[in-house]
């Protein structure tokens, strides 16, 4: 506004040649200054949007503060990653934002901290903390730190399934050092610990008080079992599928792997809605095992998309001699996309946009899904 009264002023009180030329300064400075506006704003609007978006660098790798470096336990959200170093005879766990570097404690253990589980929204961990051989101790805590429950478990191992809808429910299978199990209903609510039936350990939340679980038959062991359904607060399980060789459950889908009767050297990975309508398809080849097939590792993200990892031709596990293609598969689009090649069948975990995967035997390696780069978490 300044700049137009100036101008003004000037070219009433000039002549018409000294005008102009002034007039012609004035618009330059008028141009100038609306250039510092518009740069302004793109500093506020860059401001506003995530780092994962905007292409900046990683800040990597982790500069350890105490102890040796164990492992990545995954996302908390798409900037920050939880690790675990050793320190004494405890663990210490730790965020870190990938983008500006934060490092922050948050959880110190006397006991080494054998697993930790990220809640499917990121605002919780369950930690597994192991002071003796056949005992634990499992520590939910908030994404700050913030104890919510702690509960001394006796169990040789246990597996845990989160559920997506109701995240203060989980399900503790937990199993003896002879394989016998029992299952437990977490309550973070109430902080309660309740025995319920269930006829397998390996189960997954089809809703918030559904499950499902592979029904396998003890009497005569088979590569492929019926899909089954079971409400958890009362009986009536129901057979889904005949012959599924794996399922994996997450919000709002169910993946299912089989093997075809006429074409025994590929997998199909079928993706199902929840009430159990066929969304996508994709098949591979697989390889052999002495006792079964192979299923390389993979891992969702909450765009509806699943990243594996997958050989490139049938062969038995042993004499295969290639590498694993990395892929991208867009469940709603029924897309397949290679990301790389020749990498070995390892972890993968990628933050739930699906922007970077960690990927390693410890996590301990950080891809960037669009640049296809790949950077080391941690420099021993």
């Amino acid at each position: 506004m300044n700049v137009r009264i100036q101008g003004r002023a000037v070219l009433f009180l000039c002549s018409f040649l000294v005008g102009l030329f002034i007039l012609t300064g004035c618009m330059s400075e008028r141009e100038l200054g609306r250039h510092s506006v518009l740069l302004h704003n793109k500093e506020i609007i860059k401001e506003a949007i995530p780092p994962s978006f905007t292409g900046q660098d990683l800040i990597l790798p982790i500069q350890i503060e105490e102890g040796q470096f164990n492992s990545v336990s995954g996302w908390l959200n798409n900037d920050k990653i939880i690790y675990t170093t050793n320190v004494g005879l405890g663990s210490n766990i730790y965020t870190y934002n990938i983008f500006n570097g934060e490092n922050q404690l948050i959880f110190e253990s006397d006991a080494p901290v054998s697993s930790i589980t990220v809640s499917p929204s990121g605002n919780q961990l369950l930690i597994h903390s192991v002071p003796t051989t056949y005992g634990g101790i499992i520590t939910i805590i908030d994404d700050n730190g913030n104890e919510i429950m702690s509960e001394r478990i006796e169990a040789f191992d246990f597996v845990i399934e989160w559920n997506p809808y109701d995240e203060n429910i989980l399900l503790l299978s937990l199993f003896s050092e002879d394989w016998d199990f029992s299952t437990q209903r977490l309550n973070l609510a109430d902080k309660s610990m309740v025995s319920i039936e269930l006829e397998e350990p390996f189960i997954q939340w089809k809703s918030a008080d559904e499950v499902i679980y592979l029904d396998w038959d003890q009497q005569q062991p088979s590569l492929l079992a019926p899909l089954m359904k079971k409400p958890l607060t009362k009986g009536g399980e129901q057979v889904v599928f005949d012959e599924i060789y794996y399922m994996k459950a997450i919000k709002n889908y169910i993946m299912t792997i089989t093997i075809p009767s006429d074409k025994i050297n590929e997998s199909v990975y079928t993706f199902l809605s929840n009430d159990f309508n066929e969304v996508a398809s994709f098949t591979f080849p697989h390889l052999t095992r002495y006792s079964d097939w192979l299923i390389p590792y993979f891992d969702f993200t909450e765009n509806h998309q699943i990243f594996t990892l997958a050989p490139l031709y049938y062969s038995e596990f042993d004499t295969y001699g290639e590498g694993f293609q990395l892929l991208s598969l867009n469940i709603d689009k029924g897309e397949e996309t290679v990301i790389l090649d020749d990498l070995g069948n390892e972890p993968i975990s990628c933050s739930p946009n699906g922007a970077n995967c960690l990927y390693g035997f410890y996590l301990e390696k950080l891809i960037n899904i669009n640049t296809k780069e790949m950077t080391e978490i941690v420099k021993e």
